[in-house]
């Protein structure tokens, strides 16, 4: 269908010059520029003479030429010219060149690249890069395309996004891409990121698959877990905040990723088993990346038991304390092993990843504190069974309860809202939006501060959690109180009859 659109364009209407543009390049590869896989992609209606045309390099420091690549040959039936080395597939010119590479390390810079035709008109103009204030890249209006740094072993090419779309705005026009089509349409769409929050990541659908599952997601967290802690052949490790957790797999990072980093992570939402996963490649023209934004320090571990509603904490850090082995064999070092462990209220495996060298600390003998992330390994849909906590380190196997018979500090983040309706003459409903906190104590008490009410709401999940409250009282002012661990949130509630 398409070669017949394009040909009948080639017949039936006049040929313009503004139908033949520059589609597709690339022009920085890894480590040494490799000219014999460079190219450039021109679209245009089938036939077109490019006898004469010439691929120009605009120099964004001063605005000079500094390469001119001489065309020869025809658009062919599919629309797709592709001159470059001769190793480029689909390659119907072969002329080696080598086009500048916006970016530098002295900040900003631009580079541009025409397309012009027999008589040495600018039939198309692309302008790539950021400009400093003192370079010159004229062409299009709006705003430049980017300039695609290689970036994971990825030779990234510019490529226009919808295939051959012209807005005469370089910045809409064109994405970075990790995917080389020389001679064939450009796929994808312009990457689109969804900045989140970890929470919004981990949101369900009734069987548990993320809502935001196959979307391109950039978020922060704190790491959980030196990288190649739990798997040293690839990026594997756990970001969390205050509200939830997520894994990062795969994909090139920086070096030296550790516990405590805060870290922006742009990647793909996924799901392994019920692991909801931050994973490096999807659909689209998006770019994997890890950036390592400031040390965080340490963080405090939740403190949960065996009956906990675990799918709320996956991805995040946590101790069961008191548990003893109800099945499994301790593994020996360099093996791994799943192994329950119960506290009394419930039961939850006990995985023991090989990559840890939790291994390494010899089979407790008695009650023992565990530390470690909330993980899962469910491989049927609904996702809501087969709960693992998986030490990270030697040291999460601790004898005994490890923290004596303290009370369980639970987390305490959460938000009160407006109660609704206020006033009110019957009933109210009062509105929590819930992040860490597993306890909520709700209090209300009448102007004489005297308590009408009292409750504690349990096992709380992150998100919306509701109670109703009717008075039995007099009509009139009323104070809610309401405490999760050391924070506190008050409100008013007016009672009308």
């Amino acid at each position: 269908m398409r070669f017949w659109t394009i040909l009948l364009l080639g017949l039936c209407a006049p040929l313009a010059f503004g139908q033949v543009m520059i589609n597709e390049f690339l022009y920085d590869t890894q480590s040494t520029d490799d000219t014999a896989i460079m190219y450039t992609e021109i679209f245009g209606p089938a036939g077109t003479d490019l006898t004469g045309w010439s691929l120009v390099g605009i120099n964004g420091n001063g605005g000079t030429v500094y390469l001119t690549v001489a065309l020869s040959g025809s658009i062919p039936g599919d629309g797709y010219f592709v001159v470059g080395g001769a190793s480029v597939t689909n390659v119907d010119q072969v002329s080696p060149h080598d086009f500048q590479n916006a970016g530098g390390p002295n900040g900003p810079q631009c580079d541009g690249l025409d397309l012009r035709d027999a008589q040495g008109a600018t039939v198309d103009h692309v302008c790539y890069g950021e400009c400093a204030t003192n370079e010159t890249c004229d062409g299009e209006g709006g705003s430049n395309a980017p300039d695609p740094f290689p970036s994971g072993g990825i030779n990234r090419v510019l490529a226009r996004i919808p295939d051959h779309g012209d807005t005469d705005n370089n910045g809409t026009d064109w994405s970075a891409s990790d995917t080389q089509t020389p001679g064939a349409p450009n796929s994808g769409e312009p990457c689109s990121p969804i900045n989140a929050l970890l929470e919004d990541v981990r949101e369900n659908d009734d069987n548990l698959v993320p809502v935001l599952d196959g979307s391109f997601v950039i978020i922060r967290g704190i790491v959980n877990v030196n990288n190649g802690v739990m798997d040293d052949s690839t990026t594997n490790f756990f970001i969390q905040d205050d509200n939830a957790g997520v894994n990062i797999f795969g994909g090139n990072v920086p070096q030296g990723i550790m516990d405590g980093d805060c870290v922006e992570v742009s990647g793909w939402v996924d799901q392994f088993n019920g692991l909801t996963e931050i994973v490096s490649s999807g659909a689209g023209n998006c770019i994997y990346s890890v950036e390592v934004l400031e040390s965080q320090g340490t963080y405090t571990p939740l403190v949960l038991t065996c009956a906990s509603a675990f799918e709320a904490f996956e991805g995040m850090v946590a101790e069961i304390r008191n548990v003893t082995i109800v099945s499994g064999t301790w593994p020996a070092q360099g093996s791994n092993a799943s192994l329950t462990v119960t506290d009394g209220t419930g039961e939850i495996v006990l995985r023991i990843d090989r990559d840890t060298q939790v291994a390494t600390v010899p089979q407790p003998t008695g009650p023992f504190t565990v530390r470690g992330i909330i993980t899962q390994f469910d491989d049927s849909s609904p996702y809501d069974e087969e709960y693992q906590i998986t030490p990270r380190y030697p040291t999460d196997i601790m004898a005994g309860s490890a923290v004596g018979d303290e009370p369980l500090q639970l987390a305490g983040s959460f938000v009160l809202r407006e109660s609704y309706p206020n006033p009110f003459n019957g009933v109210t409903n009062v509105e929590f939006e819930v992040g860490s906190a597993r306890e909520i104590a709700v209090t209300i008490t009448d102007v004489l501060g005297r308590e009408v009410y009292a409750n504690t709401l349990r096992n709380l999940t992150p998100g919306t959690q509701r109670l109703q409250w009717s008075p039995t009282g007099a009509a009139g002012l009323y104070f809610l109180r309401a405490q999760a661990g050391n924070n506190i949130q008050t409100s008013k509630l007016l009672y009308i009859k």
